[in-house]
């Protein structure tokens, strides 16, 4: 593919990095298009952009400490290179708990309801994920297997992070398409206004963490150790899976006490 989307010689601007600031752009501009929607707001327009310039670097930071710590032995000769990430190396799990992380300093600080915080960045957070992985696709990162299937893909540019020459499972493509359709589907079923909350958040957890978890058997990049065969990705992405079943599980219960009662 093409890992360098513009070389002036000294100057070099990355795919890979373009895309991740397109990522971001794209789910503030949603987010920025759902508050206008919102019967009531959460925050208000000032203190949305505040959160968001915060998760965007909470995220950034845990996404490339939890590459860092998984290609430790990577980094131990060239330490400089943590600072790198322009050429690709952010775990999207490290991301997401960087940013839950402030998310639950942030709700505790200014008493908001953690789940309809949640609810209103699930599809956001989908439809951001889609677009970085089509930067993942052009630097070559998070490669697969070798496959033969038809849409199987080769890797020839010396830039590129993927093993070149041999057709792979384009496992960068697979989870994008996922979280463009997880998006879609979370922007409709919010759309009709769900009075339970916190279930479109179960729903993005329940649904990206089964595709997540399918999708790493594809992969054949370096992910850390496995454990009982499975990657770490896939571990956090049972718990994730849990974490949403019980959120469901526990708004279902509530909804019919309170059916009950009336």
């Amino acid at each position: 593919m093409h890992p360098i989307l513009l070389d002036l010689g000294n100057f070099k601007i990355y795919t890979y990095g373009v895309f991740v600031a397109l990522a971001f752009v794209t789910a503030v501009s949603y987010l920025s298009y759902s508050m206008k929607k919102l019967k009531e707001r959460l925050v208000s327009p000032d203190e949305l952009y505040s959160m968001l310039t915060y998760i965007i670097v909470f995220s950034l930071i845990g996404a490339r400490l939890f590459f860092v710590l998984i290609n430790l032995r990577d980094f131990v000769l060239y330490p400089l290179d943590i600072f790198k990430i322009w050429n690709g190396g952010l775990v999207y799990y490290g991301g997401f708990i960087g940013a839950v992380v402030f998310m639950l300093m942030y709700v505790k600080r200014k008493k908001i309801i953690l789940y309809n915080l949640g609810d209103f960045f699930a599809p956001a957070l989908a439809l951001g994920h889609a677009i970085g992985r089509i930067g993942c696709f052009f630097s070559g990162c998070c490669y697969g297997k070798v496959s033969n299937l038809p849409w199987a893909v080769m890797f020839t540019d010396k830039h590129s992070l993927a093993v070149k020459g041999v057709r792979l499972h384009p496992t960068q493509l697979y989870e994008s398409i996922a979280n463009f359709i997880l998006f879609i589907f979370l922007y409709f079923y919010s759309g009709k206004n769900s009075k339970i909350p916190g279930i479109s958040l179960a729903i993005y957890l329940v649904i990206y963490a089964i595709s997540r978890f399918v999708i790493e058997f594809f992969r054949d990049d370096y992910r850390g150790n496995h454990y009982l065969g499975f990657s770490i990705s896939q571990i956090i992405s049972v718990f994730l899976f849990i974490i949403g079943v019980l959120i469901i599980w526990k708004k279902k219960l509530y909804t019919k006490s309170l059916k009950r009662r009336g």
